[in-house]
């Protein structure tokens, strides 16, 4: 089957959350609110949605992917899906694009590197992107998560610039 990624609109919202709700149900896909300035979509030719994945800020010069749903599995959607989060990511000036996930070998596959520091770390001492008044966002929204206890997310990071990449 053939798609195209793009980014969503608001008609887009409800199939989005659509494709998101057997995934937060599951517990691969933390909840979230939807927003289409947020979202990419992969949209097959019949124009169902096949796919989305979400960009939202972390801090200063990192951005956050999450929310990544492939349902077509093993067509390259979810490497797609990536590959223009990872683009629109550098267009709009970001340095770094960090996920937490339970499917860390997926990310590696696209460039991704897993980290042993905790957010904070990273964007201070490797990338020096961060300020510090940013540093304990993810901190905060992760110690309200109904889902800590038995979380085994894995962070991983992809510097978007080449001298970052060599520092990974």
């Amino acid at each position: 089957m053939r798609y195209v990624v793009r980014s969503a609109s608001p008609v887009d919202l409800n199939p989005i959350a659509a494709l998101l709700a057997p995934e937060i149900a599951a517990g691969t896909v933390l909840p979230r609110g939807v927003r289409a300035d947020e979202f990419l979509v992969a949209e097959a030719e019949d124009g169902a949605l096949v796919g989305c994945v979400a960009l939202a800020p972390w801090a200063a010069g990192v951005v956050e992917l999450g929310a990544l749903v492939a349902g077509m599995k093993g067509q390259g959607v979810g490497a797609a899906l990536v590959r223009a989060a990872l683009g629109r990511a550098e267009a709009e000036g970001y340095s770094a694009v960090v996920a937490l996930t339970g499917a860390p070998g997926f990310f590696e596959r696209q460039g991704f590197t897993p980290q042993a520091v905790a957010p904070h770390q990273l964007a201070r001492a490797r990338l020096r992107i961060a300020r510090d008044e940013a540093l304990d966002y993810k901190a905060k929204v992760c110690a309200a998560c109904p889902r800590l206890g038995g979380c085994a997310q894995t962070l991983l990071a992809f510097p978007l610039h080449a001298e970052l990449r060599a520092c990974a």
